[in-house]
């Protein structure tokens, strides 16, 4: 009986190595799915910015061809697109992933031990400015870090939808295929970086 369940036993033991977190597996899950939603979106960045024929034939009338590929890791724009794509997959990786909850907590405790007096009257205007630095004290970090946010969130779906339009097809399942890959080249690398971050 033994021998007849040891094939199973191998299988399902391959497999928690893809899906059991921490293990080499799944880190290889993880850094595959973020290269490979990197180069579904370098393609648009590349359509987009440097002009470039699609480096992908689905939904596309004419794209580089086979021989394409090989001339592209001589093609410097090629480079500088995929390195684009990679740094809009992360920075929109660590906004969909936020903060864990221990450094939030952490953060929030810390910030307790500063108590705001109230606003100043009958002083010079240095000292109420003074006052609403303290009062504003690391605001301007967190909102630059949101309209950065906002930048890489608004060129990624730009350059996917501008690169590649669902709506200049009139077949609505062309339209709604066209539209989920979009989504799917968007959102790959981003879930690909996620996967790869929770097992470091």
């Amino acid at each position: 009986m033994a021998l007849i369940s040891l094939p199973v036993i191998f299988i399902s033991h391959i497999i928690a190595q893809f899906v059991t977190p921490g293990t080499p597996g799944y880190k290889l899950v993880g850094a595959i799915g973020f290269w490979i939603g990197t180069l579904l979106y370098t393609d648009s960045i590349w359509q987009v910015l440097f002009q470039g024929k699609p480096i992908f034939p689905w939904f596309e009338t004419e794209w580089i061809s086979w021989l394409g590929w090989l001339q592209l890791p001589f093609n410097l724009l090629f480079w500088i697109s995929f390195g684009i794509s990679a740094l809009v997959q992360v920075m929109e990786a660590r906004t969909l992933h936020g903060k864990d909850p221990q450094t939030a907590k952490h953060e929030f405790e810390d910030s307790k031990q500063y108590t705001l007096g109230t606003k100043p009257t009958g002083n010079i205007d240095l000292t109420v400015a003074l006052w609403g630095d303290y009062k504003a004290a690391g605001m301007k970090e967190r909102h630059t870090g949101e309209a950065i946010a906002l930048f890489f969130w608004v060129l990624d779906i730009t350059t996917t939808f501008v690169g590649r339009n669902p709506f200049r097809y009139t077949n609505p399942a062309a339209i709604l295929g066209c539209f989920a890959y979009n989504c799917a080249s968007m959102m790959a690398g981003e879930i690909g970086y996620n996967i790869w971050k929770l097992t470091k």
